[in-house]
């Protein structure tokens, strides 16, 4: 397939992305009122999150493994459209624990759908000295549509209600359908020559690729834990020290950990063109590792220290997420790129999934099951998300430059 450095196409696949995303995290957006108005354990809401974080997974597979096999265009416009519906039956339907959850199953499934063709589509339009900054901005444009989603949800549900809130994401979901749909149909109708050993189901692997999808998943586990437990703790610890609106509250707290992974993805992108994937995989991995440890004793300190930590935190957990997968397309064989991704994706962010259900669980057990308030002790639950962030960054030290 021929490279075309088309930086116009990648903006408005950009724009597309921001706008999608919107839906991911309209769920976690509005938690913190709706453990309340469903009656919800720590570890239920967890679920819900982890749930989605399946579907997530599991579309990514799907997704990407039948990209070595038909058009990715193709495929990526299903999801585009999945995208919207699924995010209105959620605003229409979701209204307890069991209906939540299977909903939210398939808000993921949709976004996982969109991840994995237009991490491929724009692997095979750049070439290597650009692959980096490339998916990086990719990445960055789906953090901010990530920001966007915390801070719209958290502030519509907390001054409204979470009806409007889930409302308001399913209509810009809409925006982004009709942004990556025009992207893609040029090329929609485009006929792909794919290599015969495509009839082969067996994956292709030697130690780097192994070492970057155990790496992924590590840092996948502590991601995803990072996305749905550390706006609660944000939430919980800022309102307890300071007087501020939940309009501002939200934009602080979607922004300090969202908006962050826009400026690490092209920051981190930009510098594994320039210095190498090994060196910025490392750095990343252990200075959020570090972080993981360091955050749930911050509860006692002042409030413009912990929103600064939580940023510095944000920004360290996702920059890492585009260099390793611009490093997997480069180990890779082209003609098994999909399926190497869907692989991934299934043991990676599959594996990862169960981090928000887990977290919660572990808030619950090591704080008697109480309710989640100042004094809930959160050391257990984020130096677990350390652990996984510690074998990120041994699989990092063992790749080749």
């Amino acid at each position: 397939m021929k490279i075309n450095t088309s930086w116009n196409w990648l903006k408005l696949i950009a724009c597309g992305r921001v706008f999608s995303a919107i839906t991911f995290f309209m769920y976690v957006g509005a938690m913190s009122q709706l453990i309340v108005a469903w009656h919800l354990s720590a570890t239920q809401a967890g679920i819900i999150q982890t749930v989605e974080t399946l579907g997530f997974a599991l579309a990514l597979f799907i997704s990407s493994y039948a990209s070595d096999f038909y058009n990715p265009n193709r495929i990526i416009s299903i999801f585009i459209i999945l995208n919207f519906i699924s995010s209105f039956i959620f605003f229409y339907f979701a209204s307890n624990f069991i209906t939540a959850a299977c909903l939210n199953f398939f808000v993921g499934f949709a976004q996982g759908g969109i991840y994995g063709p237009s991490i491929l589509l724009v692997s095979e339009k750049f070439n290597q000295k650009k692959k980096g900054i490339a998916v990086g901005t990719l990445l960055g444009s789906q953090s901010l549509g990530y920001a966007l989603s915390l801070s719209i949800n958290y502030i519509l549900s907390s001054n409204y209600n979470y009806h409007t809130s889930f409302f308001i994401s399913s209509i810009m979901s809409l925006i982004g359908m009709i942004l990556l749909l025009t992207a893609v149909y040029k090329d929609f109708f485009k006929k792909y020559l794919f290599s015969d050993k495509n009839k082969k189901f067996s994956l292709v692997q030697n130690s780097q690729t192994k070492l970057l999808i155990t790496g992924y998943t590590a840092h996948a586990t502590e991601l995803f834990g990072v996305w749905s437990w550390l706006p609660i703790f944000l939430t919980i610890v800022l309102l307890d020290k300071m007087s501020i609106s939940k309009t501002v509250l939200g934009i602080i707290i979607g922004f300090s950990i969202h908006c962050s992974g826009l400026f690490s993805s092209l920051f981190a992108g930009h510098l594994s063109d320039s210095f190498g994937r090994k060196r910025i995989l490392f750095a990343f991995a252990l200075v959020s590792a570090i972080f993981s440890f360091v955050i749930g004793w911050t509860t006692q300190l002042y409030w413009q220290i912990i929103i600064a930590l939580g940023f510095i935190y944000a920004f360290f957990c996702i920059g890492d997420s585009g260099v390793l997968t611009a490093a997997l397309t480069e180990s890779t064989p082209k003609y098994c790129v999909g399926r190497t991704v869907g692989y991934r994706s299934i043991f990676g962010i599959g594996l990862g999934s169960i981090t928000p259900g887990i977290f919660g669980f572990i808030i619950d057990k090591t704080n008697n099951h109480h309710a989640i308030d100042i004094n809930t002790n959160w050391v257990y639950a984020f130096s677990f998300l350390g652990c996984a962030g510690l074998i990120a960054t041994f699989c990092a030290s063992r790749l080749t430059k």
